[in-house]
Formats: C-alpha cells, structure tokens, sequence
C-alpha cells in the first residue's frame, strides 16, 4: 500500500507532499483544486505511467515545466519500496524501483495494486470490449502467479504471427508452427480466465447484493470461437481472412466479458445510474480477491459525493470500511460524506483538504 507519494510539478501541482492512512482516507475541496489529480498521480506511479482520465498525458505534465516526477514510498507487508517516475510531454524519461530501472514495468505494477471509481467507471458496461478484457486481466495479474509468463507468450505469438500476416510473403509452414503457439497459450489464458471469472461473478454478486439487490446481473466469458471448435481449428478457419487483413482474428486477445442484466446485455438495457453502479460492484469485486492472495488493494474513488445518492454512498463506505484494504475518497466537501460517516462510527478516516494544488492534512485520526 502507499504510505508516502511527493508530486513535483505533476498537472496543477508546483509541489507537494501527501501520506495517507493505511485504511480510510476522505480528501476534500472545491472542484479544480486537484483532488482529482492527486488520486491520478498515485494511479500513474502505481501502474508504471498510466491514467484513469481521458486526454493526452503530455497534460501531466505542468504548464511551463520540463517534467512531472512523482516519488513513492510503498509497504508491502514488512517491506519497504521506493518507487520513482520521471514524465516529461514527450513521454516516460525515467522509472526507478528502489533506485535502479526495473527489468520490467510488471515489476512495478506488482508492488502497488491500484484500483479506481470514478465517473469513467461506467465504461466497464457501455465501453469497448478491451476495457473489459484488461479488467479482468489486471485482476489476474495480481492473483494468478501463472497469469504473467502465459500472457507474456502468447502477446509474443501473436506480435510475431501479425508480423508475418502483413509481412506479403506468408509461409504455411512458419503460420502454422505460430498457430501452433498462439493456439496453445490461448487455450491456457482461457483455463485461468474462466477460473478466476469465477471467484470475480461471486464476489461481485455479494457486492451487487448490498449496493443494488434489485439488479440480477450475470458475468460470461466468450472466446469467440464456434461452438466445439477449438481454438487451433478456429485459427484455420480464419486464416483466409487473416491473410488478406493482415492481422489475426482469433486468440485470447478476442474473448469477451459479457455483462448482463435481467438475461440481457446491460448495456442494452439499463440506465446509465444502473450501470454506473454495476461497474462499481465489479471493481469492488476485486478487492477481496487481491486480499486472498495476501496483497493489500489501494482503492481510489473519485469524487462520490456526486456520484451515488446518499443511500448509496452509505452503503459503499460500509463496505470499504469493513475491509482491510488501503481507500481514498474525494469529495467537494465535508457534508456530501457525512451522513455516511455518521452512518459507520467505525469508520474512522484520515481527513485532507486540497486547495490550489496543496495538500493539508486536516485531522488527527486515524
């Protein structure tokens, strides 16, 4: 989890310094002062240079500045990690682990597992199917010890079987030796995927019971292949078409999270209050299951204030508080949380203010 993160000139940030605590943590202020920000920063640092929000990353970077650099401090169990990354407007100039370059950006990704609620949440229902399929395999990633060197192989079967579609010169022999591997690599990431889909749709109906009973949701996972088909016959069956667009159809890189709703797709059929609740107990899912696997979740939620009713909010800080994962909650101020703080008494929470990109801690609990 984090326990220290120092912005410099990181979006409206000059410079600044926050540590939150291990459980809840409420940071307030008006709108545009950089609460917004100040969750981002730690989702970039925590998953190697990358945003929840929309627009360009040269953005991060402060008006007039050469660079953003954020710095971390991460625990993890009775391990410390320095975690550091340097963004310029052209792109990543440097990223350290513990004050050398890591050999990979999972290495880094492994150490802080950040999640985050926000209004963009709602995609996980109405968006692209890529943004369901790295959902999922983000959750994986962090459980699933097999997950990474599967994946590994088959992203490197498919790069170099694409390579060789768009190369005008197709071997039958080299395709089928790269159908061979990308066959088999998708037939495992399936085996995990479906184990963990599992785990994930219990999870996630434990959640939709407290926070919607009345939306009966469903999880499917579909591969895209005919019915008995294997994924190496599926490969053949499409490698005309896969030759003449240059890149390949069919593989792990296809298969589809469906989400349903009352036996239908959700996006089909409920309202955008509906689906933005749906996509919340999905991330939530999430969390116990990081926790069985002994690691500790940080969970940034965006701006609930406006985001739920206050039936809801109450509900969803129940939840967060009754587990053992590290959360932080932004809000335009103070009453839009506290009939659900009143609500849970046990819900002590680590208090901020933000204001033209400062950060003042503002309470002495937890």
């Amino acid at each position: 989890m984090l326990a220290d993160l120092r912005l410099t000139d990181f979006r409206n940030y000059r410079q600044a310094e926050f540590s939150p605590a291990p459980g809840l943590n409420l940071i307030v202020g008006a709108n545009g002062s950089g609460k917004t920000s100040l969750l981002e920063a730690i989702y970039f640092i925590g998953s190697g240079g990358r945003s929840f929000r929309g627009g360009r990353l040269s953005r991060l970077v402060r008006d007039g500045a050469d660079a953003a650099t954020l710095f971390a401090r991460v625990e993890n169990g009775e391990n410390h990690h320095r975690l550091g990354i340097r963004r310029a407007p052209g792109g990543i100039q440097s990223l350290k682990l513990n004050g050398a370059t890591p050999g990979a950006l999972s290495d880094v990704a492994a150490l802080l597992p950040v999640l985050a609620l926000h209004p963009q949440s709602v995609e996980l229902i109405f968006g692209a199917s890529a943004l369901r399929r790295r959902f999922l395999d983000w959750g994986m990633f962090h459980v699933e010890h097999s997950f990474l060197s599967v994946w590994k192989e088959a992203s490197a079967a498919l790069k170099q079987r694409n390579a060789l579609l768009r190369s005008g010169r197709v071997s039958p022999r080299e395709l089928g030796y790269w159908d061979q591997k990308l066959a088999a690599s998708s037939d495992s990431i399936e085996r995990l995927r479906d184990g963990y889909l599992q785990r994930l749709k219990a999870s996630w109906l434990e959640a939709m019971t407290l926070l919607a009973p009345e939306i009966k949701g469903g999880l499917v996972l579909q591969s895209g292949r005919r019915d008995g088909e294997s994924y190496l016959d599926a490969l053949a069956r499409s490698r005309e078409e896969d030759v003449r667009r240059g890149f390949t159809h069919t593989g792990f890189h296809r298969a589809e999270l469906k989400i349903t709703a009352g036996g239908s797709l959700a996006r089909d059929r409920v309202s955008r209050g509906q689906a933005k609740i749906m996509a919340y107990g999905l991330v939530l899912a999430q969390l116990p299951l990081i926790q069985e696997a002994g690691k500790v979740c940080t969970l940034l939620v965006d701006d609930l204030g406006s985001e739920l009713d206050q039936t809801h909010r109450a509900t969803l800080l129940g939840f967060l508080a009754a587990g053992s994962h590290q959360t932080l909650i932004t809000a335009v101020d103070r009453e839009h949380l506290d009939p659900a703080i009143d609500e849970h008494k046990g819900a002590a929470a680590r208090m901020f203010h933000v204001e033209h990109g400062r950060v003042q801690r503002i309470s002495d609990d937890p």
